[in-house]
């Protein structure tokens, strides 16, 4: 059965003004994601111009072939700007419209206007090039949608250049209607096929990087930006186990701020949280990156400092207590005077579970409790695994 070119390219413009009426509709559910936006925009774009080069063929107008040259300019531009958007990438929209600018203008000027099909074309070829260049740039982002919209745009930009040959070299006229099976055809329908390609994985992609995003909150604790109980227990088992494989040595600081009800009491909860967010700023900036360091209950916190020995580790703990006990004299125009108290274990070849490098901390903790606060205690020899502690919390 035979096609008519014409009957195919209204397909192709339906085809795409859906596929960017369903990524608009996507933005108008997540109106922060302006990517969504600008390339349900660019396809809109490209459907108007398809039927506007369509009429201008079939109706001899060459004012709606203008236009729909200029269209198919716009929509690459806005999705370069979108493939830009994604990763938050500056993108300034003169340069998205500069293309179609720069087509517009070359109609009306004569000897130049001849080749506005090759320019159009080429200049589409190299905006879709530079946002599959721009997605790609994102890799680091371990997103699988990714790949599929890189390999689409970068499929489509070759094809364009391809296009722009052709009309170059003379095979295909630039105001010549070409045969449904040529090599404008076979364009159609790849455009189609990009259209419909590029709208399913974007989609995918905010999918994947919302749900990633979710995963990621339940797994921060809201109020200071560290791991919360949870992700620690999970990181920090990593850790101690890795230690145990290499029969590396890894020790566990423990912290509980001092009286802190009493501040809560006096100061108000804004201060309280004020004070637990400085707690964190401080030994957050003591830390090396491959530390695990977490919130494990309303205001006591655990770091896991892999390869590190008791000394090493009792160092560290007592420069955050003073370094703290500086930083918090005042908080606002309160005066707090917040202290912490911390408390130190080790297990030389990795040997001891996570649990019981806790315990012995927090028993060590306790006895810095109960010397008078504001200091640090290394945990006494270790008791046997599965004994527990029976301490006594102090504030």
């Amino acid at each position: 059965m035979d096609l008519h070119l014409p009957t195919l390219m209204i397909m192709e413009s339906f085809v795409t003004a859906c596929a960017g009426a369903v990524l608009l509709l996507a933005w108008s559910q997540n109106p922060k994601i302006s990517a969504l936006a600008l390339w349900g925009f660019g396809n809109i774009a490209a459907s108007g111009g398809i039927f506007s080069l369509m009429l201008g063929s079939a109706l001899r107008q060459p004012f709606a072939s203008a236009l729909g040259g200029s269209l198919l300019v716009l929509a690459p531009g806005l999705m370069w700007k979108a493939a830009r958007a994604f990763d938050a990438k500056s993108a300034p929209l003169i340069f998205a419209l500069l293309g179609t600018v720069v087509v517009g203008l070359a109609n009306g000027i004569p000897g130049i206007g001849d080749v506005t099909g090759s320019l159009g074309l080429a200049t589409g070829a190299v905006y879709l090039f530079a946002a599959a260049i721009a997605l790609w740039l994102g890799r680091k982002e371990r997103l699988a949608a990714r790949w599929p919209i890189i390999a689409f745009t970068a499929l489509h930009a070759a094809v364009l250049s391809v296009g722009t040959y052709s009309t170059l070299d003379g095979s295909t006229g630039q105001d010549v209607v070409p045969s449904v099976m040529s090599l404008f055809g076979f364009i159609h329908f790849e455009s189609i096929i990009f259209a419909l390609g590029t709208a399913v994985f974007i989609l995918a992609l905010v999918k994947e990087r919302n749900e990633a995003a979710s995963r990621m909150a339940a797994q921060i604790d809201p109020l200071t930006g560290i791991a919360n109980r949870g992700a620690f227990m999970e990181s920090a088992e990593r850790v101690v186990e890795r230690c145990r494989r290499d029969g590396a040595a890894v020790s566990v600081m423990m912290f509980d701020l001092d009286r802190f009800k009493a501040i809560n009491d006096t100061h108000g909860h804004a201060i309280g949280d004020a004070v637990i967010r400085k707690f964190c700023e401080v030994t957050a900036a003591a830390l090396r990156p491959s530390d695990v360091f977490g919130r494990i209950g309303g205001e006591e916190f655990a770091v896991v400092l892999p390869g590190s020995g008791i000394e090493a580790a009792y160092v560290r703990a007592d420069r955050i207590r003073a370094s703290f006990a500086e930083n918090c004299r005042f908080v606002g125009d309160h005066q707090v005077n917040t202290t912490v108290s911390g408390g130190v274990s080790m297990s030389v070849n990795g040997e001891q579970t996570l649990s019981a490098l806790l315990n012995y901390s927090d028993i060590a903790l306790y006895c810095a409790k109960t010397e008078g606060r504001n200091r640090v205690k290394r945990a006494d020899q270790p008791k046997p695994e599965g004994g527990s502690s029976t301490v006594l919390r102090v504030a």
